[in-house]
């Protein structure tokens, strides 16, 4: 990866990092609950250095929602942040009584690229090991099955777990079956034109990855993102389209597909505008009802970190628990 790009992530970095802090900070209130429940911290999910997951078990773990778990993806660009990211939406939702839980994942670094396929496969593998780990003694449930929720990249990480992986977790016994999506500011789509739209706010992403509008920028771009090397002979030929789409969400959404609650600012200056715009075709294309098999929030006064619309964070955490009354099965 070339000096300039590095350096972009880098500034990207910080950018998301504000943003996560940002929603975090007024979430908070949003999101406080009497939690009286164990954390179980540091369970490892994989041999890699970050596959860790923190267990958050409710207070009555014989009752029939601790049956369904909701397994948080937190953000940070791919390159930064933590399973405990997750604590407060974890412990909200173990509060009302479901098993929730928190994972790390595998992150950029000078010698290698973000790898989404790759964080795919780990999701999966810490799906397994919670269930695995809730059956033992100790703890003693029998997980059927489960949500996925994530922030930022952990959207796009949550939605591509969620619509790509929704029959393999119907057919494999090791994996829980998915009722559900929440996200919130996750890509969609990886498509480079989509990324160089600046839309009413300057469009970071596109301003530090040599999204320049020239084939080369374009490679750049889809060799951040996919690990892979991509030139511009492959964007100009059309070769490089099945590598973004690959870990583009929106590509796997059918007329089978999940249920999805997700939330965008207005003023997102991180992750493109057309990212929600696309998700939403989407759904509309697989013949899905707005309302019923998907529930948007529009954050009309908020950037990237939807931070600036108290009350709608309200109304999406009560939508978040209207989906475990109506998708979950007891």
């Amino acid at each position: 990866m070339g000096r300039g790009i590095l350096t972009g992530l880098a500034v990207l970095t910080l950018a998301l990092v504000a943003g996560s802090l940002a929603l975090s900070s007024v979430t908070q209130d949003v999101l406080d609950a009497d939690y009286n429940g164990a954390v179980i911290y540091d369970q490892r999910y994989g041999e890699a250095e970050r596959n860790l997951y923190d267990l958050y078990l409710p207070e009555d773990c014989t009752a029939n929602r601790a049956q369904h778990l909701i397994l948080f993806i937190h953000g940070g660009a791919w390159t930064s942040g933590d399973k405990a990211d997750g604590a407060a939406w974890c412990s909200n939702l173990a509060a009302h009584g479901y098993v929730a839980a928190s994972m790390s994942y595998t992150l950029r670094t000078p010698e290698r690229d973000p790898d989404i396929l790759l964080i795919n496969s780990e999701v999966i593998e810490a799906v397994r090991a919670i269930k695995t780990r809730c059956a033992e003694a100790d703890i003693g449930i029998n997980l059927k099955d489960m949500a996925v929720h994530g922030f930022s990249a952990g959207a796009c990480q949550a939605m591509l777990f969620g619509f790509r992986e929704r029959e393999n977790s119907l057919t494999d016994p090791g994996l829980l079956p998915i009722r559900f999506i929440l996200q919130q500011s996750g890509p969609s789509t990886f498509e480079p034109a989509i990324w160089r739209e600046r839309g009413e706010t300057l469009n970071i992403i596109q301003s530090v990855t040599l999204l320049d509008g020239t084939a080369s920028g374009d490679a750049a771009f889809i060799s951040l993102f996919t690990g892979q090397p991509i030139s511009a002979k492959m964007v100009m030929d059309g070769s490089a389209e099945p590598y973004w789409k690959a870990i583009s969400p929106y590509t796997y959404i059918d007329e089978n597909s999940v249920p999805v609650l997700f939330a965008y600012g207005a003023y997102d200056g991180i992750v493109p505008p057309k990212s929600r715009i696309v998700l939403e075709e989407a759904l509309k294309k697989a013949g899905k009802v707005e309302g019923t098999d998907y529930v948007e929030f529009f954050m009309e006064n908020s950037g990237h970190g939807l931070n600036l619309d108290p009350l709608k964070q309200a109304q999406f955490l009560e939508e978040v628990y209207r989906f475990c009354d109506r998708y979950f099965v007891d």
